[in-house]
C-alpha cells in the first residue's frame, strides 16, 4: 500500500472532509511528503507567507520564510499527520507535483502528533530531509522584495481571494501590483 500525508492543526480527525482552498475547488488536500505535510500542520500559512518548493527533484523541499519573524509566528502550534492511503487521492489536478487532492472523505489510517511544528522543522531541516531558509537568507530565484507574490496574487484574486489581506502583509508592493494587473488586462 503507498502513502500519503494530511498535516492539520486538528487532532484527532477520524474522518478528513474535503474543503476549499486557494485552488477555488473542495478537496482533500494531501502531499507524498511527510516532511512537507508536517509545513501544513499550522492553520496560519500559505503560499503568501512562505516559499514552498521542489526546484531540484535531487534535494530536499525548500522552505523560505519570506519576512522576519513570520515561522516563529506560523510554525509555534502543534498539529497531526495523518497517513493516509494512497488510492484515494488524484494526482496533477494541481501546478504542484508534490500535492495530491481527493474529491471524497477520507479515513485516516494513522496520526502522528508533533508537540511544537517551528521545533520539527529545525529538526527536519539538521536532518537534510527539508532545506530551511530563515529571513532574510533565501535562494537566488526568491527576490528579497517578495515581487515573486504578485503574479499568484493576481491568480488568487481570480478565485475569490481578498486582495486586501494581501495588500496588508505587502504594503510595499502595491503599486507594482496595481501595475503588473493593469498591464494583464491591457494585453
Amino acid at each position: 500500500m503507498e502513502y500519503v500525508y494530511h498535516g492539520s492543526n486538528i487532532k484527532g480527525l477520524k474522518v478528513i472532509k474535503p474543503s476549499k482552498s486557494t485552488h477555488g475547488k473542495e478537496y482533500v488536500y494531501a502531499t507524498t511528503s511527510k516532511e512537507v505535510a508536517t509545513i501544513f500542520l499550522s492553520s496560519k500559512g500559505n503560499d503568501l507567507y512562505y516559499y514552498l518548493g521542489n526546484p531540484n527533484k535531487e534535494e530536499p523541499t525548500v522552505l523560505v520564510e519570506r519576512k522576519e519573524g513570520m515561522f516563529k509566528d506560523i510554525f509555534n502550534v502543534t498539529g497531526s499527520i495523518y497517513t493516509l492511503d494512497s488510492k484515494d487521492f488524484l494526482y496533477n489536478q494541481t501546478s504542484w507535483s508534490m500535492e495530491v487532492v481527493s474529491e471524497k472523505e477520507v479515513i485516516p489510517i494513522k496520526e502522528e502528533y508533533i508537540d511544537n511544528v517551528y521545533d520539527e522543522l529545525i529538526r527536519l531541516n539538521s536532518m537534510g530531509k527539508i532545506k530551511l531558509y530563515l529571513y532574510p537568507d533565501r535562494p537566488d530565484f526568491i527576490p528579497l522584495d517578495n515581487s515573486d507574490l504578485i503574479t499568484k496574487i493576481i491568480r488568487f484574486e481570480k478565485n475569490g481571494y481578498d486582495v486586501n489581506r494581501f495588500f496588508n502583509m505587502y504594503p510595499e508592493l502595491v503599486d507594482e501590483y496595481k501595475e503588473i494587473k493593469n498591464e494583464s488586462i491591457n494585453s
